[in-house]
């Protein structure tokens, strides 16, 4: 059949092997909706031939309601050379996590994993392949530190279900959790998604989950080392003021090799970020969210350090950002606290990353821009 020889011509590879799988069922909370997808079965093939079959992984959201919890079954251990891999795309000199000396002067265990990288695997959804894009962040709080050789497991809670305005789609706000091999809280993060089906009814009552800044250990570690991190010293190289405006010179981007490289290390499976047969690679091929902030972090990190300890109050993305594209950013201070008589100060910061843009040579700073711009 013709069919046949034109499919034999595209087999890369036939490969043979043999497996021990463990057998388990997977687990979702009692009261939990949540189900997997379902696929039809298929009319018997013709003698002499076999159908193929589909295996949906995607988990079914659409009968999914505020309170349900979804625990994702799989286990990942960080390793040196996967969190090697994100410090080689995003740049960082935050001695925390860069130097092991400085980390244990602090009483702790090891260089703390970079905030954004522990972000990215806690939001960082396998089975949501339904999902059109991802619309922000929110809420996230750093709880415990995350150190290289710890194993993490994560769940999902669904605390708010709304259609948009032409009724076709349904934004879904998540609440993410991390934990760590000895069940520690590592992080928390609210994280919204868009997905094209709409639910019964215009929204549904949100689920009000535990207050994550109810729990800041890590945080409140790191103010009782106040006095020794005064007498190790600061590395800050610049005073911030509030109702600064900072034009950062570092501009970043990805390659699709480094995107799918970061993307497998967390395991996102979502064709968006993969398939270049059924995408093109300029203009419908993604940069995985957590990724994008990941950019946004590091135009900034050198204007702003020295930084200890970060929370992401929100974060929304406005527009897509495919590989190759150049992000720079600028950063506006709304507030300045110091902490005390130690060298440490609170900074509240709206970082602005724009794409295939130089803020610093394409911008015409002398004109200003609105105010309303980062409020």
């Amino acid at each position: 059949m013709i069919v046949s020889s034109a499919l034999r011509k595209r087999i890369a590879v036939n490969i043979s092997f043999s497996s021990t799988r463990l057998l388990t069922s997977r687990k979702f909370s009692p009261s939990s909706s949540v189900l997997l997808s379902q696929i039809p079965s298929s009319s018997p093939p013709p003698p002499g031939f076999i159908t193929g079959e589909v295996l949906d992984h995607a988990v079914d959201l659409r009968n999914s309601r505020p309170g349900d919890r979804i625990d994702v079954p799989y286990e990942l251990t960080i390793t040196d050379a996967m969190q090697g891999l994100w410090n080689s795309a995003f740049h960082s000199q935050n001695r925390i996590s860069t130097s092991r000396v400085f980390a244990r002067k602090l009483n702790l265990q090891d260089r703390v994993m970079p905030f954004g990288l522990v972000l990215f695997l806690t939001t960082s959804m396998t089975h949501a392949d339904a999902a059109k894009v991802q619309v922000g962040f929110g809420n996230v709080v750093y709880h415990w530190p995350a150190y290289s050789g710890d194993t993490f497991t994560k769940s999902f809670e669904v605390n708010a279900i709304r259609n948009t305005s032409d009724g076709n789609h349904t934004v879904i706000n998540f609440t993410c959790q991390l934990y760590n091999q000895r069940g520690q809280l590592c992080m928390t993060a609210d994280k919204r998604m868009l997905f094209e089906f709409s639910v019964h009814g215009s929204s549904l009552p949100n689920y009000d989950p535990v207050d994550p800044t109810s729990n800041q250990l890590f945080r409140d570690h790191l103010i009782s080392k106040a006095e020794i991190i005064s007498d190790i010293g600061s590395q800050s190289l610049s005073t911030l003021t509030t109702n600064q405006l900072i034009f950062h010179q570092m501009n970043r981007s990805l390659t699709h090799s480094q995107s799918q490289q970061l993307a497998s290390l967390v395991r996102l499976t979502h064709p968006r970020h993969f398939d270049t047969r059924r995408y093109d690679t300029k203009t419908e091929i993604m940069i995985p969210g957590g990724l994008v902030l990941g950019m946004a972090m590091s135009c900034s990190s050198r204007d702003l350090h020295e930084i200890l300890h970060e929370e992401l109050l929100s974060c929304s993305y406005v527009h897509s950002l495919h590989p190759g594209d150049v992000v720079s950013g600028m950063s506006y201070i709304k507030s300045v606290t110091s902490s005390g008589p130690w060298d440490l100060e609170s900074v509240v910061v709206r970082t602005v990353a724009v794409k295939n843009l130089d803020l610093v040579r394409d911008l015409d700073s002398e004109r200003g821009l609105p105010i309303d711009l980062f409020w």
